[in-house]
């Protein structure tokens, strides 16, 4: 659980992202009744057309949820900078259950109430399995790159001013964890069900939806930051925001979800397989 401290910035820039949402659309919505001819969300390869109005509160109450975790009262005692619960294989097979829960009841939701393919919705089809993986690969690696300069100058300015500024709980949590098992379910959701759920709800479903009513690339800034609001991590935002636009950005390219599915494994697995062989480098 995050500090008093912390959660009263990501609790400021939720609502800093809640604001930018709602004006946006707005705004988006009257420019498109003054100027219809014009149609803001046709660039790009991401299909947003068939999304409808249905589909941003059904956005809203997914990204409530996801921001729950904010109205948390902070642990007593609590300073942010250790890990107050320690992993243990049940939970985490129990987080697993409950993210492809998730996952699964907005894919639900698309096929049963919307009518929709997910798979012609996404693009799965755009590209086979091998040549996502090889785009992804291309992409990630100077996604990578640039991120891993991000992270090394945050730390740097963010460590005398913001106690918030070390690696995430999991990151902690992953380093103490002692027990083969607990390691591989760690890494399994890491390189597999994080990737899947994630990008099926902030690539596939949020983006979607906000590229609908507004445009591509305020769509790529919102749910980028929502995306790395949701870690609840003050020193990894900026990081993590850049790499969601990346992640954004393979996906307007290829039109294919498998290739920011594909980079977001390659990104976590690379980063965890460096805290497993490396626990003592910064991270």
């Amino acid at each position: 659980m995050p500090d008093s401290a912390t959660l009263a910035v990501l609790r400021d820039v939720a609502s800093f992202i809640v604001v930018a949402v709602a004006l946006g659309i707005a705004v988006y919505g009257l420019l498109r009744m003054a100027r219809p001819a014009l149609a803001w969300n046709d660039g790009g390869a991401v299909l947003a057309r068939p999304y409808s109005l249905a589909d941003i509160y059904v956005g809203a109450l997914l990204a409530s949820y996801l921001l729950s975790g904010l109205a948390a009262a902070p642990a007593p005692g609590s300073t942010g900078t250790g890990v107050e619960m320690q992993a243990t294989f049940h939970t985490l097979l129990l987080n697993i259950v409950f993210m492809l829960a998730l996952c699964v009841l907005l894919l639900l939701y698309l096929v049963v109430l919307r009518g929709l393919n997910p798979a012609d919705l996404f693009g799965l089809h755009r590209l086979s399995v091998p040549r996502a993986a090889l785009r992804a690969l291309g992409y990630i690696i100077p996604v990578y790159a640039v991120i891993t300069l991000i992270a090394v100058v945050v730390t740097q300015a963010a460590k005398d001013v913001w106690p918030d500024s070390g690696p995430q709980d999991v990151v902690k949590a992953f380093r103490t964890a002692r027990d083969l098992p607990l390691r591989v379910i760690m890494l399994l959701t890491a390189v597999i069900v994080a990737p899947l759920v994630e990008e099926t709800v902030f690539r596939g479903f949020i983006y979607g939806v906000l590229k609908r009513y507004t445009d591509g690339w305020f769509a790529a800034l919102c749910s980028a930051a929502l995306f790395a609001l949701v870690h609840m991590h003050v020193g990894s935002f900026v990081p993590l925001f850049v790499l969601a636009l990346g992640f954004c950005a393979a996906y307007e390219r290829t039109g294919c979800l498998l290739v920011p599915m594909f980079m977001h494994a390659f990104f976590n697995g690379t980063s965890t397989a460096l805290l497993w062989f490396f626990p003592n480098i910064p991270n």
